[in-house]
């Protein structure tokens, strides 16, 4: 299992973005801050970005999706769900 995490700048306010915190849910992603999430999955980045995109609005929008290393000792601080909790 790898961990990686999700940033995205969602670019049109109005647009329902609601499956796409779903679909966050769905691969059981944390929430780490307002835009950046954490997942802990078989996926690979590439997947998990494909899957993510299809639920954002278009080009405009941005998707980020990284690998962490947990074993690098990373600290968060204020978070909603600490990195080290991944």
């Amino acid at each position: 299992m790898a961990v990686y995490l999700i940033s995205y700048d969602l670019r049109k306010p109005d647009y329902n973005y609601k499956p796409l915190y779903e679909a966050l849910d769905e691969i059981g992603a944390k929430h780490v801050q307002d835009s950046v999430w954490g997942v802990d999955t078989d996926s690979s980045a590439p997947d998990v970005c494909d899957y993510l995109w299809q639920f954002l609005h278009n080009e405009k929008d941005r998707l980020f999706v990284v690998p962490f290393n947990k074993a690098n000792g990373y600290k968060s601080q204020n978070a909603i769900t600490l990195l080290k909790n991944l």
